[in-house]
């Protein structure tokens, strides 16, 4: 929730300053805003663009790329082979054990487009490394990245035809939703660990709003601006840029809305039910609910898939 309520603001400032006393002054917030903003705007000192996740960009821009090109990038990167085969055996897709080798994975069951957006995605944000605990820890991040991936390229699915979006762009734009935190940590290790540190104290208390009072900047921004510098698909970086804004109406508005919907419904609560933005946000694209209810219940379902997933990628 925001912070709406005085008492509680007054206390989460409290435990900011708390923190921020332990930072060196040299790294105070304006100076830290500063430096960011010019980094990023700038593309000054950022984390290079995996050679892999270069090429596979290059592959997307190819009229003549084909299945036989796209493996043969692959291959040459172990996490990202075995994360794509570990896609091709989920139960939700269907062929378990009949999938071999990484062609199968991609022709028979994710096809080109989302193998290619999945690959691109893990070589693009396996490079970050974080710490591994807390809420925004690498293993956290990147388990809630892969959940809000697959629940937005589903939903997309379930989208009226006419309209529809990618699904593999939807999947890409649910798993870097979050990879401004992961650059944060890169780039400011002991600011980011007083960022999680507080976000993991104050659970209660909208992210954004903690990110303001310790960084003077948000996730989404810093997401946004890294993927635009990595040249990496326009509505990925709108979504990633908006995903906290439901009511955002421009350019790639859908990829934003799914995302958004899929973070809302990964927390959302059994008991109270939906919020009413969530349920109107099913009327504004045009999602049945019953069909939200069985992604949701396939994605329940996959908690162990998950985990091995997410073991592989933080080792």
């Amino acid at each position: 929730m925001s912070c709406e309520n005085s008492s509680v603001c007054h206390i989460l400032v409290e435990g900011v300053v708390e923190v921020m006393d332990h930072i060196p002054e040299t790294t105070n917030k304006q100076f830290l805003i500063n430096e960011l903003r010019n980094r990023l705007e700038n593309g000054i000192d950022l984390p290079v663009l995996p050679d892999v996740a270069h090429e596979l960009i290059m592959l997307r821009n190819q009229s003549s790329a084909n299945v036989t090109s796209l493996v043969a990038i692959i291959d040459r990167d172990p996490v990202i082979s075995a994360q794509i085969m570990r896609h091709g055996h989920m139960a939700i897709y269907g062929y378990g054990g009949r999938v071999t080798c990484l062609d199968e994975a991609i022709q028979l069951v994710l096809g080109y487009e989302k193998a290619l957006h999945l690959a691109m995605g893990l070589a693009a944000g396996k490079s970050l490394r974080v710490m591994m605990h807390g809420p925004l820890g690498l293993r956290a991040v990147w388990r809630h990245s892969l959940e809000c991936a697959l629940l937005s390229q589903s939903l997309a699915k379930e989208l009226p035809i006419k309209g529809r979006p990618s699904l593999g762009l939807s999947y890409l734009s649910g798993l870097l939703h979050d990879i401004g935190y992961l650059l944060f940590g890169v780039l400011y290790p002991q600011e980011f660990a007083a960022l999680n540190e507080i976000v993991e104290e104050y659970d209660h208390v909208d992210i954004r709003e903690i990110e303001f009072h310790i960084v003077g900047v948000s996730h989404d921004m810093i997401g946004s601006l890294l993927l635009r510098n990595w040249n990496l698909p326009e509505e990925v970086v709108v979504a990633v840029a908006e995903h906290h804004f439901p009511d955002y109406d421009g350019k790639h508005a859908v990829y934003t809305k799914l995302v958004y919907l899929a973070n809302q419904l990964i927390y959302s609560d059994d008991e109270t039910g939906y919020s009413d933005k969530t349920t109107s946000m099913f009327k504004e694209l045009g999602l049945d609910e019953g069909a939200v209810q069985r992604v949701l219940a396939s994605l329940k379902e996959m908690n162990s898939e998950f985990e091995v997933m997410v073991k592989e990628l933080v080792a």
